[in-house]
């Protein structure tokens, strides 16, 4: 270790599926940011939202836990502090000053809600945020531990959020402690019918302009005959332009590292808590097992420790973000934590994944939707998914169909390779608390 711990920066995306960055193979849209985070660092194409939704997410995310431990099971279910120290906690212990400006979505709030009251927040030393917004022109926060008074961040989201970002880099310029900054952005989520009733809005010009009339090339699973055809095009063109706005900001806070001197020895994490079906598959939005809504961009730039330039298929889930960041860093991992220690993935090209991730989802609102819970693996080439109530669902070789054209559950020449995975799907389930059984 070099005798300053790094300084560590989430920038933290809501809804950005991982194929949608030109380092991926995305022909309609340009980032170049995400792929200089690419290139002097390591991107994962196997990294998975444990939950796709966000508040399930967030709430792994910061403890290391699957969604039956620390009970988040919906939008509107709070983290208590009860189920074990969260992320922010064990680093201000270890000497970090810890930061957050942003979404937080851990209080149970409904949504527009400003403020977040610190017993739902454990561990932050600066703190600037709001439970959920959705609303991505008028996005009003709070400062500190009151709900007054109250703030409106000008203009839009990611642009002023950044601006208060590089504001929060230019003051540790030159301080001996390490900090732990999280950057967590609603965008490219689009926002809600209720703010923008004739068209949901993405971003602003010119970023829209740059994709209002671009020729798109559709994903081979894009529902191009479903009756909202158009309205699938119209969304994933906001969506490019707000995932292109995205990235330009990316480039604002690596231009200010370097300006203050702190790039070298900051360690950069960039992911996003869960993806959107975007109209594959004739569907919307996210709390689906699918790639497009639990695959996430997740890429890790430290050129001191981390491998530059170096893409691994090897597989890690949200639930081992926690510790394996602590356990780069040299520090206890809590005994409440779920999760696997993967930093060997960031320095040894060679090293293992972990064996599987298992996704949860549950439900969304209350009363819960029948049938919409699910359990699903991701083994090895395959996708498997069952739900609780109807049985097996999904089963894809994602080797050979990566857009899961092809669902072979109830093909007989692939019941094997479907016990196999069922079992392994009830093995893992048993080893974290849950199980298939309502």
């Amino acid at each position: 270790m070099p005798d300053k711990p790094p300084n560590i920066l989430w920038v933290f995306s809501d809804q950005h599926r991982a194929s949608a960055m030109s380092c991926a193979g995305d022909p309609n849209i340009g980032t170049p940011n995400l792929d200089r985070l690419a290139t002097e660092g390591v991107r994962f194409t196997n990294a998975y939202s444990t939950c796709p939704l966000c508040s399930p997410f967030r709430a792994t995310l910061y403890t290391g836990q699957y969604i039956n431990r620390h009970g988040v099971i919906s939008l509107f279910r709070p983290l208590l502090p009860t189920v074990g120290p969260q992320l922010a906690e064990v680093l201000r212990e270890n000497g970090y000053r810890t930061s957050h400006m942003g979404k937080w979505h851990l209080a149970g709030g409904d949504c527009p809600t400003h403020y977040v009251s610190p017993y739902f927040r454990p561990g932050w030393d600066d703190w600037m945020g709001w439970e959920n917004s959705n609303d991505f022109l008028n996005t009003t926060y709070s400062v500190g531990d009151h709900p007054h008074p109250i703030h409106t961040l000008p203009g839009y989201q990611t642009d002023s959020l950044t601006d208060l970002t590089l504001d929060w880099l230019r003051e540790r310029h030159g301080e001996s402690q390490p900090w732990f900054h999280v950057m967590s952005i609603e965008p490219p989520h689009g926002a809600m019918p209720q703010s923008y009733p004739e068209s949901p809005f993405f971003a602003p010009e010119p970023y829209m302009e740059m994709f209002r009339d671009k020729r798109l090339e559709f994903q081979p699973n894009f529902a191009a005959d479903h009756p909202q055809r158009a309205r699938f095009e119209h969304n994933l063109r906001g969506y490019y332009a707000s995932i292109r706005n995205l990235d330009d900001n990316i480039g604002r806070v690596l231009e200010v590292l370097a300006e203050t001197g702190q790039l070298d020895n900051t360690m950069v994490w960039y992911f996003s808590d869960h993806g959107d079906m975007m109209g594959s598959h004739g569907r919307q939005q996210k709390s689906r097992p699918e790639e497009e809504s639990a695959n996430i961009p997740f890429i890790v730039r430290y050129p001191q420790r981390v491998l530059t330039g170096h893409v691994t298929d090897a597989l890690i889930g949200a639930v081992d973000f926690m510790p394996t960041l602590l356990g780069f860093l040299g520090l206890d991992i809590p005994d409440s934590v779920q999760g696997q220690n993967l930093n060997a993935l960031f320095s040894d090209a060679a090293a293992n994944g972990a064996d599987s991730v298992l996704i949860q989802y549950e439900q969304a609102f209350f009363p819960p939707t029948p049938g919409a819970a699910f359990r699903a693996l991701r083994w090895d080439r395959w996708l498997y998914s069952v739900s609780p109530v109807r049985g097996p669902e999904l089963l894809f070789d994602l080797e050979t169909d990566p857009y899961q054209l092809d669902n072979l559950v109830a093909s007989p020449d692939y019941a094997a390779v479907r016990a196999d995975l069922h079992q392994r799907l009830e093995e893992r389930l048993h080893a974290v608390g849950d199980t298939l059984e309502r």
